[in-house]
Order: structure tokens, then sequence, then C-alpha cells
């Protein structure tokens, strides 16, 4: 994964909810960044113990869900109506933040910040390009995966919100289904901060990553 320049330096506050309302305004207030983490049902424990609760609810969102198998969507056999869409939303450095929507011929790209061609732009995408694309998002099961691995929410109970992480999301619309699968993984010190996609996510984002790239659009 592509890492971005740094933010602002990270610190950790671990409220219960009794406190939250209150953490919330002082987020609001705070200079820099905060990494905001409620550890809900924990109480007074031990900073160890709250360590080893987040770690082991990361590592069980992380992936694939561990839940009845998700029956895997037919192929398109007409690609019309299909499209495929790659979103970033940049961070407090130098992390490009744009969208690339493929479809059916044609690639459209929409610069924020951080890129070198800033606003709307189109290229013309081949058949074969398309079909890469597609048999890389079928191939990799995203069908499968979780909607969204940042919003934390533990089977305990406990919840996780980290405020100051770039995310990304990928996004298939077909006539019959449309899936989103929204992403912000980082780590501090090589320890994960958010639950992690399957690597299939990032093998995705690069090659359109590359796409746009090639553009000269990044």
């Amino acid at each position: 994964m592509e890492r971005c320049a740094p933010w602002t330096s990270v610190r950790l506050l671990t409220i219960t909810w009794k406190s939250y309302s209150w953490a919330m305004r002082l987020t609001s207030s705070t200079l820099g960044v905060v990494t905001l983490i409620v550890l809900a049902g924990f109480g007074q424990s031990s900073p160890e113990r709250r360590r080893v609760a987040r770690d082991e609810c990361i590592a069980l969102l992380s992936g694939f869900p561990n839940d009845a198998p998700i029956p895997k969507p037919p192929y398109p056999t007409d690609p019309s109506g299909v499209t495929l869409e790659y979103f970033t939303s940049g961070c407090y450095g130098n992390c490009p933040a744009f969208t690339l929507t493929i479809s059916k011929g044609i690639a459209r790209f929409d610069g924020h910040a951080y890129v070198r061609s800033k606003g709307k732009r189109t290229a013309k995408l081949s058949e074969r390009q398309f079909e890469a694309f597609l048999h890389a998002w079928y191939d990799g099961d995203f069908y499968a995966m979780r909607d969204n691995y940042c919003d934390v929410s533990c089977p305990d109970g406990t919840l996780i919100v980290v405020t100051d992480i770039p995310e990304s999301s990928i996004k298939m619309t077909t006539p019959a289904f449309t899936k989103r699968v929204y992403q912000c993984f980082s780590t501090v010190d090589n320890r994960p901060q958010t639950p992690k996609p399957p690597d299939a996510y990032f093998d995705l984002s690069r090659q359109m990553r590359a796409f746009a790239e090639a553009q000269h659009w990044l």
C-alpha cells in the first residue's frame, strides 16, 4: 500500500462512553490531529489489557468476514452499465486525492489535490484493459469483503474510531448490484490501527493508480 507523507504527531485517547461527548468536543478544538480510540466495556482496565483487546478486535475484523459465505454474483455478460470507481481522500500531507471511474471504453478522472491534473479528465479504455479490471474485482472476491474497514465495532461493544488516516474506496456498480469497500488501513510502529482488507483490495487499487499515472494524471 502506498504510504503518504506523515501526518502530524498522533496522540491516543482511551475513553469510556461516559466521557465520549466530552472527548469529541476536545478533538474539534485541539490543535493537530488526534487519533480517538473509544474502548467501551473495559472501564478502568489496564493499558496492557486495552491494547491486547484492541489488537484482537482489529485482527478479528481484518480480511474476509467469518459469516456465512456470500454467493458470488454472475460475471456481467454485457459490460454496458458496469462501472468501477476508485476514490482516495488524501491526507494532511501530500497524498493524492482523486476519483477514477472506469466503464466500457472510457476512464474518467477527477483530480482534487496533489495530482498532476486537477479537475476532470477522460481517456480511452480498451476492452482488454476494462476486462482486466473487472476480473481483478471478481477474482479478488470483493463481493465477499466487508463494506467498511474503518468504523470498527467489536463484538463485545468496543468501538474504535480513528480520525487521522487517509481513506479510500473501490465501488463496483452493475445493473444487478452495487458493492463498495471502504478502507483506511494504517499502522503505528508496525501495529495495525484499523482492520486490513484482503490483499486483493490493494492489488486492484495499485492497478487503478498505475492506469492514472500512465495518463499523467498522477
